[in-house]
């Protein structure tokens, strides 16, 4: 570990104000800009927003006002919560209109109907691709947490809606486009042209899969194309090897998407899983990342590389023929950015280019020792960052796992 702290110290930086935040070079030369936010805190070792290219990334904004105080009524806190990542997207010269990708935690999912109550009167036009998880715990005991994707409106946009499925308002689309990159909403184990729900999870994870199929073909994509996906499973009645056995027919050994398997505590609508994903139209810029201590796998590629933005799976202290050796929560941490660093590599990047991070906890309470310790490794800024506490499920021998989206910026 001490090689990588070493490493992580001698990394560049370089750091000038602009108006809305901070420019910061990262490792080839071009920059990302930090966007903050005046009077804002965005939490420890997080940065409100980052701005890489014409794509901002929203860090997980929290209902609380600019003076830290907390609403006692939750749709209060959903509509603040709102209003926190429009104020992140206005100091990035954008609004709702431009957010292509959203996720909303909530820890009780009898709070799901009011959270939409709110959230269908802010998204009136041009909603995103929507992805509504209940978690077991959110930082400081707040009851919503919402991040998000915009692009700016120099993209060209379009809804993506599979022939026959529903649509009308308070539905969120399919999927969104916009250039030659797909959003999709999670697509659960429900068919949408008859309603019909699957008899038992095997036939969930099928009819799950082939919507997001369904959706990809619609955009005049294959399975090929999906980049990134996130199983949410819900923390019962979900048999992980169940779900990778049918999972595994439906991509190519070795080039299957970046990866994130979580259990949650629940899902809308009584699903026991979702799939959330990312697909890029043009299978040219599309590499998978293999670290050369990984082996090619039938589930999860280590990372996928579309362009210049790559997309990691999450990662635990797990060690490449080693596994999961280590309770210790501190060495947990350390090994689990050595692993994304090591994807990070192979791509020719490293922590300066991160621009978006996903933290999973085992226990909230534990937070307080990881965000430090994850902080040590981003000398350069943090990137916009979202933690939570995926269940209840405190026996889970991994303490945390950590996804990233980082991008290579150009040459200047």
């Amino acid at each position: 570990m001490s090689y990588l702290l070493r490493r992580c110290q001698r990394f560049a930086l370089c750091v000038s104000l602009a108006a809305c935040g901070a420019q910061v070079f990262a490792q080839a030369g071009g920059v990302l800009k930090v966007i903050k936010i005046d009077g804002k805190d965005p939490g420890p070792t997080s940065s409100a927003g980052i701005l890489a290219n014409q794509t901002l990334y929203v860090a997980g904004q929290n209902g609380r006002s600019a003076d830290g105080s907390l609403p006692r009524d939750f749709q209060q806190e959903v509509g603040q919560s709102l209003s926190n990542v429009q104020g992140v997207l206005r100091a990035a010269g954008m609004d709702f209109g431009n957010v292509v990708w959203m996720n909303i935690y909530v820890t009780n999912g009898q709070d799901i109907a009011a959270m939409n109550d709110v959230y269908w009167k802010s998204m009136v036009q041009n909603p995103p691709a929507r992805t509504v998880l209940v978690v077991g715990a959110l930082p400081n005991g707040e009851k919503i947490e919402i991040n998000c994707i915009a692009v700016s409106t120099a993209a060209t946009r379009r809804v993506i809606h599979p022939q026959g499925w529903p649509q009308g308002p308070h539905l969120d689309p399919a999927g969104i486009q916009v250039d030659d990159v797909l959003y999709m909403s999670a697509q659960p184990g429900t068919d949408p042209l008859t309603g019909k729900v699957a008899a038992n999870f095997a036939d969930e994870v099928k009819q799950a899969l082939d919507n997001v199929t369904t959706v990809v073909k619609t955009a005049n994509m294959t399975m090929a194309n999906v980049i990134w996906v996130n199983p949410y499973l819900n923390s019962t009645d979900a048999p992980e090897d169940v779900m990778n056995k049918i999972y595994a027919t439906y991509f190519e050994f070795g080039n299957t998407p970046g990866r994130g398997t979580i259990q949650v505590l629940d899902l809308p609508n009584r699903n026991h899983i979702v799939f959330s994903c990312i697909a890029g139209a043009d299978l040219t810029k599309r590499r998978a990342i293999r670290p050369k201590n990984e082996r090619p796998s039938r589930t999860a590629s280590p990372g996928i590389l579309y362009g210049d933005t790559l997309y990691l799976s999450a990662k635990d202290a797990y060690v490449p023929a080693l596994g999961l050796f280590t309770s210790d929560l501190g060495v947990q941490v350390r090994l689990s950015m050595r692993n994304l660093l090591d994807g990070l590599e192979e791509a020719d990047m490293d922590f300066s280019n991160v621009a978006s991070s996903t933290i999973y906890m085992r226990e909230m309470k534990d937070a307080d020792q990881v965000h430090p310790l994850y902080g040590t490794f981003l000398k350069s800024h943090f990137p916009a960052r979202t933690t939570l506490q995926q269940n209840f499920d405190l026996k889970a021998e991994d303490v945390e796992q950590i996804s990233f989206i980082a991008v290579r910026q150009p040459k200047q």
